[in-house]
């Protein structure tokens, strides 16, 4: 981790940060020391006392309760559920009734992350240009976290509905929104989507 912190440093000193059209203009940008540092500098420190709080007064705030319950060998609990960052996952993997296919849906899920910065080919650095891909963002982030909800959840009638329903718009977005980006750049530069002739 400290090479990756060191390595982010290096290059944010050498190349600059971007503002926030994308445009590089070396005149406009802000120099590295005092300005990074203490901005920087203010970001731990908040960190590291919301962090000493949590762990000196409330230790038990992010723990379920069910951890305090004796253990009885014989009973299994009804319903088992993985920690909160794990929700997700969970919950597409429960949503196809086949475990072969509950497990190619989970890997694709988590596989499918990597494939944003292939197809991500916008003409624009900033999403702030492309209004549609903001309102698609908001819907994502919503799908997020009611998959993450549904995981809580048994397998009767209204959840299993969810929990398709919202796996389906999970694997949507991502097929989605290069489409609506190379829409939206022909409409802001005002090029004409037009078969290619045989004959050119």
């Amino acid at each position: 981790m400290l090479v990756l912190i060191v390595a982010h440093i290096l290059f944010l000193h050498v190349t600059g940060s971007n503002n926030p059209l994308g445009i590089k203009v070396n005149r406009e940008k802000v120099p590295f020391h005092t300005y990074y540092t203490i901005k920087d500098l203010v970001g731990v420190f908040i960190f590291l006392f919301i962090f000493a709080v949590i762990v000196f007064f409330y230790p038990t705030v992010f723990i379920d309760p069910n951890n305090y319950l004796v253990r009885d060998s014989i009973d299994t609990p009804m319903h088992i559920k993985p920690e909160w960052y794990f929700l997700f996952a969970y919950t597409i993997l429960r949503a196809i009734p086949n475990k072969t296919g509950g497990i190619v849906i989970l890997v694709l899920s988590v596989l499918i992350l990597f494939t944003v910065p292939i197809f991500n080919k916008r003409k624009f650095v900033r999403i702030r240009f492309y209004p549609v891909s903001q309102v698609l963002f908001w819907c994502f982030f919503t799908t997020f976290v009611i998959l993450r909800w549904v995981g809580t959840k048994g397998t009767d009638y209204p959840f299993d509905f969810l929990r398709k329903l919202y796996t389906f718009n999970y694997f949507f977005y991502f097929f989605f929104v290069p489409i609506c980006n190379f829409m939206w750049d022909c409409v802001l530069l005002g090029r004409v989507i037009s078969p290619v002739k045989s004959g050119e």
